[in-house]
């Protein structure tokens, strides 16, 4: 399965949502970077459901890409139009429902990786969005991020599941210390692999009109500062020269990793309105 949807073509497109008169306009986009053979990255857009996901494959020989596509298509299927309704109607499901999808991605992906020798021991990030009625519900496994930007601050939603960042939260180590740090890529959870999973829901979040919401793989983060992604995010007038410019500044700053953007931008002026699923 995964080698087949692998080879479906990739459209980047704008999307428009409306709800309760609040638009979002939102735009993702992928890349190799400079330093990797393959893009083992994978996200899903559902702009008519408000839910957005990142997903950072890894393992073997293909195995990291067909693990992240597993988990992107795992949660297209399990976030139906009933199951989101509910979601919306009822606020104590959103957190239920969000870990549950998580679960299922994680089966998805361990199910995946005993079909084939190539594909044991392969793992992935996730980082999933639920944006309703400008409240933004998060829930993630491993160091793929959300943030919240403005004009005045840049706000990382999520907590990285890695050995450096629990060492930052212990006061062992700085923030520029982690990203400097030769330990920097080792992760304490993933989807798909045999250690302990405790995906994280985090609290909700509040969005006002111009906020943007993004989700991004390490391979951005990792190149750029926060301020200097808040800074091009803001610097753009639009979510799809922002996505472009920040995956350009990945690139020239190293692009050591495969760089995954997705920006969402509420109260956007967008009436334009489609549907699409990334895979590769």
């Amino acid at each position: 399965m995964g080698k087949k949807l692998l080879q479906m073509n990739f459209i980047k497109k704008i999307f428009g949502r409306e709800e309760n008169d609040v638009k979002e306009i939102v735009y993702g986009s992928t890349d190799i970077g400079r330093q990797r053979e393959e893009n083992e990255d994978s996200y899903l857009l559902m702009p008519e459901m408000g839910i957005y996901v990142v997903a950072d494959g890894m393992g073997g020989h293909n195995a990291g890409e067909v693990a992240s596509l597993n988990v992107v298509t795992a949660l297209g299927e399990y976030f139906t139009a009933e199951r989101v309704s509910e979601m919306r109607d009822d606020g104590e499901k959103v957190k239920e429902k969000m870990l549950d999808a998580v679960i299922e991605a994680h089966k998805r992906v361990m199910t995946v990786s005993g079909t084939s020798e190539e594909y044991t021991g392969m793992g992935s990030t996730i980082a999933i969005s639920f944006i309703s009625e400008n409240v933004l519900h998060t829930c993630h496994v491993g160091d793929s991020r959300v943030y919240v930007i403005n004009r005045s601050s840049i706000t990382q939603i999520t907590n990285d599941h890695s050995t450096v960042a629990e060492l930052v939260r212990v006061g062992k180590m700085t923030r520029e210390q982690a990203r400097q740090s030769p330990l920097k890529n080792q992760i304490t959870q993933a989807l798909g692999v045999p250690f302990p999973l405790n995906p994280e829901y985090n609290r909700t979040y509040a969005l006002n009109n111009g906020d943007v919401v993004l989700l991004c793989s390490d391979g951005l983060w990792d190149m750029l500062s926060d301020e200097d992604i808040q800074a091009v995010v803001m610097d753009n007038e639009s979510v799809e020269d922002a996505c472009t410019e920040l995956i350009h500044q990945a690139n020239e700053a190293g692009g050591d990793d495969n760089i995954t953007v997705i920006l969402v931008q509420i109260g956007g002026n967008s009436t334009r309105a489609t549907t699409e699923v990334r895979w590769k």
